[in-house]
């Protein structure tokens, strides 16, 4: 006797070992990083058209909360400036979460096309969005109406909301755990609203690896927002640089630019954790060689 179990195969020099791209978190975040770096281009352009109606819509709310802030701060039950703010905070909340459920749309078509071997474009991506956007609008208000209403909180009750961070801030990731690749499925599966139901039943599956990737979703997307939007901040404080009376611009604009960089990447990653989960879960891997081998089977 060796003293090792013969059913401890992890104790056997040969056992079996998953790569670091066959692992569904790290394997997702990996292969997100090489579809990004080869089609940078179209992916951060194309991101950046869906994005401009968010800006420009920002504005607009922006100049007509401060022109017309009596009547807006009634739906806020606030006085003066104070609910101007927290209501344009509120829909610009709500504006770039549907936002990135319309990039995560677009980059779930370059993914899946760059994965199967074909040559993911730009006007493709865009124009697919364009086609599925009443049901993209459905999907997202049906798996998103429990980030409306803790948004409705922090700006209605900030002092609450910080309290019940310690519940909220889990309970968040949770419910996002489990419509995280609503949109790749409604893109690559065309199943519409049942998207939704087909989202969570793969994600209980493997649901600590999709908890564990929106988590780190989160963490190294804020690291990233963070490092990005304090850039002159940081540069000022160093002396070497200062902006002055266009501090404010420059802290604007570097902000939109993380938007950018960070919206783009996280939902590239997301479609490559779709594909990743059903690589996993259904042997998809093993159903494409079939297909390419003896025909797609209908």
């Amino acid at each position: 006797m060796t003293g090792v179990s013969q059913w401890d195969v992890s104790a056997r020099p040969d056992a079996p070992r998953l790569r670091r791209t066959d692992r569904l978190v790290i394997g997702s975040f990996d292969g997100a990083a090489h579809v990004f770096q080869r089609h940078a281009r179209s992916i951060v352009l194309g991101s950046a058209a869906l994005m401009v109606p968010m800006m420009g819509l920002n504005l607009a709310l922006s100049l007509v909360a401060f022109r017309d802030f009596d009547s807006f701060d009634s739906l806020f039950a606030d006085k003066g400036f104070v609910g101007v703010e927290s209501g344009t905070v509120f829909f610009t909340v709500l504006v770039q979460s549907f936002t990135a459920h319309l990039l995560g749309a677009y980059a779930a078509v370059f993914v899946v096309d760059h994965q199967m071997g074909g040559s993911p474009r730009m006007r493709h991506g865009l124009m697919a969005v364009a086609r599925r956007l009443p049901m993209l609008s459905a999907t997202w208000l049906l798996s998103h109406w429990w980030a409306v209403l803790i948004a409705l909180l922090a700006v209605n009750a900030p002092t609450i909301a910080a309290g019940a961070f310690v519940v909220l801030a889990p309970l968040a990731v949770l419910l996002s755990a489990f419509v995280v690749v609503t949109v790749p499925v409604l893109m690559t599966e065309r199943l519409g609203v049942r998207s939704i139901g087909r989202a969570i039943r793969l994600v209980r599956t493997r649901f600590g690896a999709a908890y564990g990737f929106v988590v780190l979703c989160t963490l190294l997307g804020g690291s990233l927002f963070g490092f990005i939007s304090q850039l002159p901040v940081l540069l000022e404080a160093t002396g070497l640089v200062t902006f002055g009376s266009i501090g404010y611009l420059v802290q604007g604009v570097a902000m939109q630019v993380a938007l950018l960089v960070v919206l783009p990447l996280v939902a590239v990653a997301t479609a490559q954790f779709y594909l990743q989960l059903r690589t996993h879960v259904e042997g998809l891997d093993l159903v494409l060689a079939a297909d390419r081998a003896f025909g797609a089977q209908r």
